[in-house]
């Protein structure tokens, strides 16, 4: 049975005029006649009484079977609207995840919101660390990751910039440091680094190695701590300074004060990674989001 037998059928039975309905259609009414005898025979069932003297009128099998194609043109509709609106990315699921800095920079909640604007997207959200998300990217475990550059990412994973941020450093309220309104690297001699992950190749080792360098001092570095909120609380407690995002500001932890740098000026630069050919409209949805901040990406100092 076609679809368009049955669209025919209900505009002969709205109309109930086969030269009016044909002219909606945009048939010839042999045409329209066609169709409905093919429909018939198909169902083996008259469907419509062609009197030769009074107007069509539905048989008592055509009343029955009017609702019922109604039904299944309005289904057929539906599902074309849904195949459509996914194709665009406007409904689907995508699992995303964010290192914590990035939290805070505003760049994650805004691709998350434009997502979400006029579909009906559902998104799984989760904090992870810069290596997990890229073994969870590489295996398929998640679809989008926000976390901090490397050279060089697992193959078939892509990154794109999206922001560029100066380092500051947070130092205890009591402690030496805050008493500069702008802290010299020489003034860090005799501090202890707090940093996340210190075994990584690159981040925050890069970044304490520069400052270090600059000052004329080999850095004394704690053990590493999982994320950049554990360095500030510990930093609040007063056991050590930490090189953290200038996006980190924000986070008012108790016994904390934050200071720019006088004389050396490292960065950082937050990325959005995906796999390379995705496939998922979706998730190709976020992506295009993702790249549209990407154009607007701007250095914070």
């Amino acid at each position: 049975m076609e679809l368009r037998w049955l669209a025919s059928f209900v505009v002969v039975a709205e109309e109930l005029h086969f030269a009016r309905a044909a002219d909606r259609l945009h048939l010839a009414p042999s045409a329209l006649s066609a169709q409905i005898r093919a429909l018939e025979a198909h169902l083996g069932v008259r469907l419509i009484d062609r009197g030769r003297r009074a107007r069509p009128a539905l048989t008592g099998a055509g009343r029955l079977f009017l609702p019922e194609a109604e039904r299944t043109l309005a289904q057929v509709s539906r599902a074309e609207a849904v195949g459509r609106r996914a194709g665009r990315g406007e409904l689907g699921h995508a699992e995303i995840a964010y290192v914590a800095s990035a939290a805070f920079s505003g760049i994650v909640t805004g691709i998350l919101a434009s997502s979400a604007s006029g579909g009906d997207l559902t998104v799984g959200v989760r904090e992870l660390e810069t290596p997990a998300q890229l073994e969870a990217l590489a295996a398929g475990d998640i679809d989008v990751g926000f976390l901090r550059w490397r050279p060089a990412y697992p193959p078939g994973v892509t990154a794109t910039v999206l922001l560029t941020e100066e380092v500051v450093l947070a130092v205890p309220e009591a402690g030496p440091a805050a008493a500069h309104e702008s802290v010299p690297a020489a003034a860090l001699r005799e501090e202890r680094f707090v940093a996340p992950y210190f075994d990584e190749e690159y981040g925050c080792r890069d970044q304490i190695l520069q400052v270090s360098e600059h000052g004329g001092f080999t850095p004394e570095i704690a053990p590493p701590v999982r994320d950049y909120i554990a360095a500030l609380t510990l930093v609040g407690g007063g056991r050590g300074v930490a090189l953290v995002p200038d996006s980190l500001r924000r986070v008012r932890i108790p016994g904390v004060a934050y200071r720019q740098l006088a004389d050396v000026r490292p960065t950082t630069r937050l990325v959005g990674a995906y796999r390379k050919g995705e496939t998922s409209p979706a998730v190709r949805g976020v992506i295009r989001r993702l790249r549209e901040a990407a154009a607007l990406a701007v250095t914070v100092s």
